[in-house]
């Protein structure tokens, strides 16, 4: 998992160390080693109303014992890639224009893209982004999350009113195709069936699936 990578290396996010084990809080939080009652009591206190991760056997239990109305989503993590089976695009629905994620795109930071940059400059050197305008706004777009040692994390939104267009797939297919031309790899954590459907198009192979843990702050 890239995001918990990049915050042990450093790179992003909080990592919070106990003595079996540690809370990492990028974007999600990540649970390694093991819960201690130090660490269980940190988690209610300060990371409720969180996506919680737990990458060991023992925090899984731990969180299902202590936590027993916590509500579980499955996600299913692609394994990362450099070559994909791109499909070639017809045209988009009148009025929608793709182009890549210009300065101007990336300053919008539509949907949060870009915003784990500093710069747009950084951008241009470690990440990759594609936009669908239309009327002058961004509707659709697929970006780099973050970069790390010539790998990203790809996150990939469209507005409400333009799902089911096709523009989610045309922003992916063009962010994919920078990203093979320069050699970077791609992650792809997909949230849900329709992104796991769109990563499998697009020569993903499913690597696993995992749960996601959420407790409402009334519940901790």
């Amino acid at each position: 998992m890239l995001l918990y990578r990049a915050a042990q290396e450093g790179a992003f996010g909080r990592v919070t160390r106990f003595e079996r084990g540690g809370i990492t809080d990028a974007l999600f939080v990540y649970l390694d080693g093991e819960p201690e009652p130090e660490s269980v009591e940190a988690l209610a206190a300060g990371y409720l109303a969180r996506p919680w991760v737990c990458l060991t056997d023992a925090w899984e239990s731990r969180i299902r014992e202590r936590f027993q109305r916590a509500q579980v989503y499955v996600r299913t993590l692609m394994r990362p890639a450099r070559r994909f089976s791109l499909p070639e695009q017809g045209p988009l629905p009148e009025g929608c224009r793709l182009a890549a994620m210009d300065e101007a795109a990336f300053n919008a930071h539509p949907f949060g893209h870009g915003a784990n940059y500093p710069s747009y400059g950084a951008f241009q050197a470690d990440g990759s982004g594609a936009v669908v305008w239309r009327d002058g706004e961004i509707v659709a777009s697929a970006s780099s999350f973050l970069s790390l040692d010539g790998e990203v994390e790809l996150d990939v939104s469209t507005a409400e009113e333009y799902r089911g267009m096709g523009l989610a797939t045309a922003c992916a297919v063009a962010m994919l195709r920078d990203c093979a031309a320069r050699g970077i790899t791609v992650h792809w954590d997909a949230q849900n069936a329709a992104s796991r459907r769109l990563a499998e198009k697009l020569g993903f192979a499913v690597d696993r699936v995992y749960p996601v843990y959420w407790v409402d702050a009334e519940e901790g």
